[in-house]
């Protein structure tokens, strides 16, 4: 038996990850008299299973597909539908990996910048290969798509829970107000999330705070508070709910990794809403259609 953090260190998962492969039925857990949860050695050995077909780059939501269903003809299905993405991927690069061989044999001598440019135009003219590039590849690239931003100063509305399911239980009370006040209707609405403290191994309690922007006038309801927020710079990348773990270690490796910026440790990660407010909070939304934008705080080296 594996205590929840235990696990997520020597495999190298988050625990919010863990969490959430037990809310879609990927994993179970046993909670014990002190309130911690922990793995037997069947739910190890799925953990596991996971990590195996993480390492081949297979997409989230087939990894959920095949352990949710627990079918071998599920799993030789997702397989196979993987395999046929993994080659036409493997033709696209080929494709463009001998277009780029042919133009730099064409323009090697060249010595004008122009020239070079003028030689690109005219490969572009010519027939290209009929490759669709499948959208579930792209979730395997190297993150290149990450955005630079810099949040203005915010007055916002705030609510934080700590229990063993904070998110549920914050949300409860703070979307009741956001509604009643139409709140995520107003021009200019944003509204953020984020661990508040962050889970721990020696506690199955953990915090979680809401944020959504407001007029300097409005009246905060408690037991809700009224928090100013002095913006700063960040790095950001888009997410589903079912990848978000994935991508907030994505983001943690590309700022460990750049250049030019390094994490912020005085300001404060969030996760960003982007969609429509009511949509995001329904019952009948999956997870993989509920879009986040994850921020995380940076500065100038």
């Amino acid at each position: 038996m594996l205590r929840i953090g235990e696990v997520a260190k020597k495999y190298g998962i988050s625990n919010r990850t863990l969490r959430y492969w037990e809310e879609v039925g990927v994993l179970q857990s046993k909670r014990t008299e002190n309130g911690y949860r922990y793995y037997d050695s069947e739910n190890v050995a799925r953990i596991n299973q996971i990590i195996l077909l993480r390492k081949l780059k297979m997409p989230i939501a087939d990894i959920e597909r095949i352990f949710i269903a627990n079918s071998y003809c599920v799993a030789i299905d997702a397989l196979t539908s993987y395999l046929a993405d993994l080659k036409q991927n493997a033709k696209l690069y080929n494709a463009l990996a001998a277009i780029v061989e042919n133009l730099l044999g064409n323009i090697q001598q060249s010595q004008n910048l122009e020239e070079i440019f003028l030689h690109i135009e005219q490969q572009e003219s010519k027939p290209s290969p009929k490759i669709q590039r499948p959208e579930r590849i792209l979730a395997m690239e190297t993150l290149k798509n990450v955005r630079i931003l810099d949040l203005p100063p915010m007055t916002v509305m705030s609510y934080c829970v700590l229990s063993e399911t904070p998110e549920a239980d914050c949300s409860k009370v703070f979307d009741e107000v956001m509604l009643k006040h139409n709140l995520h209707t107003r021009s200019g609405h944003r509204s953020f999330g984020f661990n508040n403290p962050d889970p721990s191994n020696e506690s199955p309690v953990y915090g979680y705070e809401l944020w959504t922007t407001i007029p300097e006038d409005f009246e905060v309801p408690a037991p809700l508070v009224k928090k100013q927020f002095g913006g700063g710079k960040y790095a950001s990348i888009s997410a589903s709910l079912n990848e978000i773990g994935e991508r907030w270690d994505a983001l943690f490796q590309w700022s460990t990794q750049n250049e030019k910026y390094e994490n912020d440790l005085t300001n404060q990660w969030l996760e960003e809403r982007v969609m429509d407010y009511e949509m995001f909070m329904s019952p009948s939304t999956p997870d993989s259609e509920r879009q986040l934008d994850l921020l995380l705080p940076i500065k100038l080296k």
